[in-house]
């Protein structure tokens, strides 16, 4: 029964029609700006279990949203630009480039969901995103593999954001996973991974 269930349910997702976004007050550019803390927890935890260990390292970010005008069945897709500064146990700039494919209108509301993927590249390289072995004076935890991390990684977002008032300038707060990840040793030594991630809040508004 489950099976017939889930074969209609992509049944309909397929049926549903497929076009190109072309009217050009959606086209507008998007401006945003966010910041957020760093968490030592993994991604999937944070989505899951909403568990998060917080460090004392902030991120503030400001960027550039374009929709692309494209649109394939309930997703449309948009490009970024962010540039970044750290601030505490880290001190370097970031840079961010991405794609986004995001779910407008959830559940009927002014809410929106998104999923980004693209490359992040720091100034440096992240000293939160390394560990060294042996004995951590910090936690009095003994380290039996380093971490070895790299300026340039796979930058990867989830966000949820929700429109506060009808206008043209469209304003939105909205809250953002802000993730690089090594991609299971793309980027670097797979086993233990590298990476970090932010929970951000921010603000967005168009013209």
């Amino acid at each position: 029964m489950k099976i017939k269930k889930i074969c209609l349910l992509i049944l309909i997702i397929l049926t549903i029609p497929t076009f190109a976004e072309t009217k050009r007050d959606k086209k507008k550019i998007n401006l945003l700006v966010y910041g957020g803390k760093y968490t030592s927890t993994d991604l999937l935890p944070i989505l899951l279990r909403q568990k998060t260990d917080y460090k004392d390292s902030t991120i503030g970010v400001i960027g550039i949203n374009y929709p692309l005008g494209y649109k394939v069945r309930f997703l449309d897709f948009e490009s970024e630009a962010l540039v970044g500064q750290h601030f505490g146990i880290m001190n370097h700039w970031e840079a961010d480039g991405l794609m986004i494919a995001r779910i407008s209108n959830l559940f009927g509301l002014p809410m929106s969901f998104a999923f980004g993927e693209g490359l992040s590249i720091t100034s440096q390289n992240p000293i939160l995103e390394n560990q060294k072995k042996g004995f951590n004076l910090k936690n009095g935890l003994l380290e039996r593999q380093g971490i070895e991390s790299r300026n340039v990684l796979n930058y990867l977002m989830v966000e949820l954001d929700y429109r506060i008032w009808n206008d043209p300038s469209n304003p939105r707060i909205f809250m953002r996973i802000h993730h690089r990840s090594g991609v299971f040793g793309f980027y670097c030594p797979p086993d233990p991974a590298c990476g970090s991630n932010f929970i951000s809040y921010g603000f967005k508004v168009s013209y």
